[in-house]
């Protein structure tokens, strides 16, 4: 998770700057000359700050937020950030804020995107400062306004994290009746599995959904004939002898150096054998496929249901 109060210390105000001795002129001038960044009038951080990831710009933009617009609640993308919950799909161009209002209406400028909800007093949370829903509402939020996947992928982070638990997503879709895309918030919240370690898991079982394949389980654990774990797999076609592994890329190259991969591709490797030996197919695909789903489907199809020769 983004350490907010690290960003925080970044954020730089005019009036903070010009008490460094800098002019308006020579404030302007730095703008343009890419050594600072104007992230919102009166607000600005280092050039630098282009190199951090992307959930960090945003909260950059968040914070300098907060500051000038008196400490709003932070509301879907920008809650779901503040939370630490993937932000893969989601807008991050505006940061989007929350008041009270009967009727479920948005409001948008160039930097932010106001919202007017049903909000309770008991629907905010303060995480690092900042007030924000509670992550139970964030996840409706989006699984009302966001594209199917990314809410998944949000909610499935949630509930694996332990910051909401399903009961409390029912109960706040419960609450929601009568929200606009409360219909698709539904269909979205169905196929929630609080299993899925990663987005790319979650987009994994989308895609067995969406194209007709058999569900497995998920996060199986695979045993000898002895009754020793072998091995927990991503998924598990049980009925067909199958498992399926998602590699994302930090599964293997998260900063580790050449002979940490070197090892870590080794075991994969000898697991991959134990697993066959015991007389199970397995199939490896990556983020890559999973951008051409159709083809990955089809794949794992002829592994589930080979072709007599």
């Amino acid at each position: 998770m983004t350490d907010i109060n690290g960003l925080r210390s970044r954020l730089l105000t005019t009036q903070q700057l010009l008490g460094r001795g800098l002019s308006s002129q020579a404030l302007s001038r730095s703008v343009e000359a890419r050594e600072l960044i104007r992230i919102r009038p009166g607000f600005y951080v280092e050039g630098d700050a282009r190199e951090l990831p992307r959930d960090a710009r945003h909260l950059l933009s968040v914070l300098a937020a907060d500051t000038a617009l008196g400490c709003p609640v932070f509301s879907h993308s920008s809650a779901a950030v503040i939370l630490g919950l993937p932000s893969w799909g989601l807008a991050l161009r505006r940061v989007v804020v929350s008041e009270d209002g009967a009727k479920g209406r948005t409001r948008t400028t160039n930097l932010t995107a106001h919202r007017t909800l049903r909000l309770r007093r008991d629907d905010v949370i303060s995480v690092d400062g900042l007030r924000v829903t509670k992550p139970a509402l964030t996840v409706v939020d989006l699984a009302t306004s966001a594209r199917r996947d990314a809410a998944v992928a949000v909610a499935d982070a949630a509930v694996n994290s332990g910051l909401v638990s399903v009961p409390a997503l029912e109960c706040a879709l419960e609450q929601a009746v009568g929200r606009m895309g409360i219909k698709k918030a539904r269909a979205a919240m169905v196929m929630v599995d609080g299993r899925s370690e990663s987005v790319a898991e979650t987009l994994s079982r989308l895609t067995f959904s969406d194209y007709g394949l058999p569900t497995p389980e998920t996060q199986a654990n695979i045993f000898d004939t002895h009754g020793n774990r072998i091995a927990r797999v991503d998924f598990f076609w049980r009925e067909y002898g199958v498992i399926g592994e998602c590699d994302g890329f930090g599964k293997y190259f998260d900063g580790a150096d050449s002979a940490e991969t070197r090892r870590r591709l080794a075991r994969e490797k000898d697991r991959d054998a134990e697993l066959m030996a015991l007389g199970y197919r397995v199939v490896h695909w990556r983020w890559a496929d999973l951008e051409q789903p159709w083809l990955l489907a089809e794949r794992i199809r002829r592994v589930l249901f080979p072709v007599a020769a």
